[in-house]
């Protein structure tokens, strides 16, 4: 006899949730989520591993996020539940399996949120440079507890505007850096840089490697929009 969970058994259960997310948000929770501290804050650590060779790590990261979203939309077309890959993984292979994906996850955000909470104060030493670490780090978890407790409606709509302001930060960064590359005349700056001081991979492939994994830091939250679009799809089933 088979352990594994029927769908229908898995969204009855996981009534309850109401669709108060709309596409555009969830596009930009996404968005948003790849674009935060991991991207630039991590970035430097990365470049110190790999040097210009993270190129590469972060286009290989991309691959593999890409490979695995596209996996994970299939399995919420096919399955449209608020469980997400919890519920997948219950379905296809047994209820223990989905029970480890769902406390997988939620410990890995623990983790991640732990961090982005930090850097938020290293970045705020860089204005307040007296005031303790401990008070950015209580203000800003404060602030992120109330914006997800509060409602749904206000989580998305925090989110699409720190998304936005995230993403034109970026496009800025990419012509300013695009600019000191390319246009500047100071010798010393250029794409020779890229070859320059032990060439394009001073730590060799096992630097690049390892930022590979602190690139994937950085695409982490992109799976929330699969997250988010189970319980959306979930939503429109006819009861």
């Amino acid at each position: 006899m088979s352990n594994k969970t029927n769908v229908p058994d898995i969204m009855e259960r996981e009534k309850g949730l109401t669709r108060g997310l709309t596409t555009r948000q969830l596009a930009m929770i996404a968005i948003g989520g790849a674009i935060g501290t991991g991207l630039f804050l991590g970035s430097g650590m990365a470049i110190g591993f790999a040097g210009p060779s993270v190129i590469v790590s972060y286009l290989i990261g991309a691959v593999i996020a890409l490979l695995l979203m596209g996996c994970l939309a299939e399995m919420t077309v096919a399955h449209p539940t608020t469980g997400s890959f919890g519920a997948h993984a219950e379905r296809y292979i047994n209820p223990w399996a989905g029970f480890s994906v769902r406390y997988a996850y939620w410990f890995s955000l623990v983790c991640a949120i732990g961090t982005e909470v930090s850097a938020m104060s290293v970045y705020m030493k860089y204005w307040f440079p007296d005031v303790p670490a401990i008070v950015w780090i209580a203000i800003f978890s404060a602030v992120l507890i109330y914006v997800n407790a509060t409602s749904v409606h206000l989580f998305g709509s925090v989110e699409y505007w720190f998304s936005m302001i995230k993403v034109a930060a970026i496009i800025l960064f990419i012509v300013f850096g695009a600019y000191v590359v390319f246009g500047s005349s100071n010798p010393e700056i250029g794409p020779q840089n890229f070859t320059n001081n032990g060439g394009f991979f001073p730590n060799g492939l096992w630097g690049m490697w390892i930022a590979i994994f602190i690139s994937l830091f950085s695409y982490l939250s992109i799976e929330m929009i699969a997250v988010s679009a189970g319980e959306a799809l979930a939503s429109l089933l006819p009861s």
